[in-house]
């Protein structure tokens, strides 16, 4: 057999079989990229909330806390400050809409994380004559309809509110924005 013709068989079916590994592997190294295009929003429909109504919507791992609060309420809620450990949100995370004293866009709904700031426990909507707010089973922290945590409390901030903004009246889309 010739050299150079062996020499050229052999550099054919190394090309082949180096463009057989690479097709093969090309999955597990596109893998390793991150997709920088993922699209972690969230719609959520409110229109068939009534007031008073809340829901747990699950977002990135998550549990949100949407409340539908009576402005009425929320109207008195804003004029307490005494009792409260952070009254005007100033040691908490929130978006910068939510550094005033309902922690919301607009004063009907309520968008928080769940989770006590405290043990992470799920905290619990609770109504009665003498208080409205959350409360965490674990450690009895107790939140005011704002989110805010009350004085007295084990847990030192109030609940984290999620960035969003309202697409419509009814539709709010919340969004995956550091602040």
């Amino acid at each position: 057999m010739d050299f150079k013709r062996r020499k050229f068989l052999l550099n054919i079916v190394s090309g082949f079989v180096t463009v057989g590994a690479l097709a093969y592997l090309f999955p597990f190294f596109r893998g390793l990229i991150p997709d920088f295009e993922i699209n972690t929003a969230l719609d959520i429909d409110l229109s068939d909330m009534k007031e008073g109504e809340s829901r747990i919507v699950r977002w990135l791992g998550r549990n949100v806390l949407v409340v539908k609060r009576d402005p009425a309420k929320v109207g008195l809620e804003e004029k307490k400050d005494h009792g409260l450990r952070d009254p005007f949100s100033l040691y908490s995370k929130q978006p910068s809409f939510a550094k005033n004293k309902r922690r919301s866009r607009r004063p009907e709904h309520l968008l928080v994380y769940s989770a006590c700031t405290f043990f992470s426990c799920e905290v619990k909507l609770v109504r009665d004559v003498f208080f409205e707010g959350f409360e965490c089973p674990c450690d009895g922290s107790c939140f005011d309809i704002a989110g805010r945590v009350k004085e007295g409390s084990v847990a030192q901030f109030n609940l984290v509110v999620p960035y969003y903004e309202y697409l419509s009246e009814n539709i709010i889309r919340l969004m995956d924005k550091s602040y």
